[in-house]
């Protein structure tokens, strides 16, 4: 059995001296999907004695809450005591105890290990499709990674799962991080398809055919990605090719390459909006978790937060 998650707090819903326009700062995002639909894939949520806790969806909006707010599981449990916003967007009434960090920090542990978190991403894109946020015709897909820092940086052997990332900054020189490769779809509008995460040491190629499902119309992706399999998979799949092309010592990019690479690039470069918002205000420049398995689970709560984030803007603006 599931406790039931209430429509609409008694509180909010009989007290006038809280219809304040700062608690309707997530309607949008209240009304975008059907959020009865995620609870199936929600695993059970449980207090200390192992008996029902919270609804599934209060836990998972509360994880949303600290996402956008970039609050750790300590001072999300402190900003849900508190804020009335937060208590009407997770269904807590004011004479309602709220969950602590311990039973938060369960809930996000359930759902790395039930897998399920790519099923509601897929779930929240389909009812946003539906509803003509997210256009299908005519799909682009423009992968991309960003590496986010192990929790014990530079540290390895308290996160083994990690890798170094080596890249050129921008003086010019080498530069080395240990932490992960996040890897994303997304289509031109930003809206997020797919993720996965790699060891920041494991080559970008051997992600590319985990992010596609072979529906989509084009590929936007950097030279990292330029080579004949992938040019011989794109084909085999009716992909147009927007992958930048590679030079190489013997054989430099001839003008024309060097032309489509740029034009490429804006299209390619829309990607970066995503990994720089998430990085700047959420707090995912560097992992609060050890493991490949958690950290990719908190990617994933990201871009279902981007998602819902983005796709309350569009229906503001497009109606």
């Amino acid at each position: 059995m599931r406790k039931s998650f209430t429509t609409q707090p008694a509180l909010f819903a009989t007290h006038d001296l809280l219809d304040h326009p700062a608690l309707s700062a997530l309607d949008e995002i209240e009304s975008l999907i059907d959020w009865r639909a995620l609870e199936p894939l929600l695993p059970l949520g449980k207090g200390n004695t192992g008996r029902l806790g919270y609804p599934v969806l209060t836990l998972f909006r509360a994880l949303l809450l600290g996402l956008w707010h970039d609050l750790s599981d300590v001072k999300l449990e402190a900003q849900l005591a508190r804020d009335l916003m937060f208590r009407k967007f997770c269904r807590l009434e004011l004479d309602q105890g709220v969950p602590q960090a311990s039973t938060i920090g369960r809930f996000r542990l359930a759902l790395e290990k039930s897998r399920r978190l790519e099923a509601v991403l897929a779930e929240i894109n389909a009812q946003l499709s539906a509803a003509n946020v997210i256009l299908q015709e005519g799909r682009v897909a423009i992968v991309d990674a960003t590496v986010i820092e192990a929790a014990q940086s530079g540290i390895r052997k308290n996160d083994p799962e990690a890798g170094s990332h080596v890249k050129v900054n921008a003086k010019g020189k080498m530069q080395a991080k240990w932490g992960y490769q996040a890897f994303v779809n997304c289509d031109e509008d930003g809206f997020i398809f797919a993720t996965t995460m790699t060891p920041g040491n494991e080559h970008e190629i051997k992600s590319l055919t985990r992010l596609l499902d072979g529906r989509e119309d084009m590929l936007f992706a950097d030279s990292a990605y330029s080579s004949q399999k992938i040019r011989d998979w794109m084909a085999e799949h009716d992909i147009k090719d927007r992958v930048q092309r590679k030079g190489y010592r013997n054989r430099k990019l001839s003008p024309e390459d060097r032309a489509r690479n740029v034009e490429i690039g804006v299209t390619r470069g829309r990607v970066e909006a995503i990994f720089g918002h998430m990085k700047r205000l959420w707090g995912m420049a560097r992992s609060r978790f050890m493991g490949l398995a958690r950290t990719h689970a908190q990617f994933q709560i990201a871009a279902i937060g981007w998602n819902l984030q983005k796709g309350a803007r569009f229906r503001q603006m497009f109606g």
